[in-house]
């Protein structure tokens, strides 16, 4: 995890909006699934394994309401899935290499985003989901702002939208939906991926009248990012033995 004074983006290099990044280490403007294979994660399974994962995951710093933003996170946890009930397992793919997408509050209510307080020990939360983050229990069990985004999981092979003959805007969300009651949307994205959910811990309880970094509304503005970065082969088993096999194996956790 780096602090917000990091404003470097693989996505969008020439943003000046600071972010909070999580999983990979060696994280830059011209990061590529091959650099990330080749520095650290501080991704692990809940049980403290190394899973393979070198993907990097990031979300805006939180400014607040007096005026001074994060210093960092807390913790992000991501969770890879069937996703739509829809979806038919037995024809997922993983994610094709270095497969960049951001999920964004405002491209479809699909995505989730929920605002409540929750811990870094496991999923538990206060269970007042809001569109906007409020201030939580500083003392109490669930002290830590928290945000959830669903990414889409529907694709049409590409990993990116950098094709101008193919995308008349390069908005790094075009070659990815969401499933609908038929799943996927056939023909134009037939590759079923899994879908990827991520809970992203802010490490603040103070959370009314916050908004995103660059004064951003967080009840429909908040995006979330990512750039894969599996090891050769790890996802694919994970789709074969837990999704497939409807299992609830260790869920990717990147460490705080």
């Amino acid at each position: 995890m780096t602090t917000p004074d990091d404003i470097f983006d693989p996505i969008y290099p020439t943003s000046s909006i600071q972010k909070l990044f999580y999983g990979a280490t060696e994280i830059s403007n011209a990061s590529t699934k091959d650099s990330l294979l080749a520095g650290g994660t501080t991704c692990r399974f809940q049980n403290g394994t190394d899973g393979g994962n070198r993907s990097a995951y990031w979300v805006p710093a939180l400014l607040l309401r007096d005026g001074t933003t994060l210093a960092g996170g807390k913790q992000l946890n991501a969770y890879y899935g069937r996703g739509a009930s829809s979806i038919d397992p037995h024809v997922m793919k993983p994610f094709p290499d270095g497969l960049k997408m951001v999920a964004r509050d405002t491209n479809n209510s699909q995505t989730g985003v929920k605002w409540y307080c929750s811990n870094i020990n496991g999923e538990g939360n206060n269970g007042n989901m809001q569109e906007r983050p409020y201030n939580c229990d500083p003392n109490g069990l669930y002290p830590y702002v928290t945000v959830n985004i669903s990414f889409p999981q529907c694709g049409n092979g590409d990993v990116d939208t950098t094709d101008p003959q193919k995308y008349p805007v390069n908005d790094h969300i075009s070659h990815v939906v969401y499933a609908g009651s038929g799943g996927c949307p056939t023909p134009d994205y037939p590759e079923v991926y899994p879908r990827l959910f991520t809970t992203a811990k802010y490490n603040t309880s103070f959370g009314e009248g916050a908004l995103l970094a660059g004064g951003r509304d967080p009840a429909t503005e908040f995006r979330s990012y990512y750039l894969e970065a599996w090891k050769p082969g790890k996802l694919q088993f994970l789709v074969d033995r837990c999704i497939r096999a409807g299992i609830n194996c260790n869920s990717t956790r990147p460490a705080r």
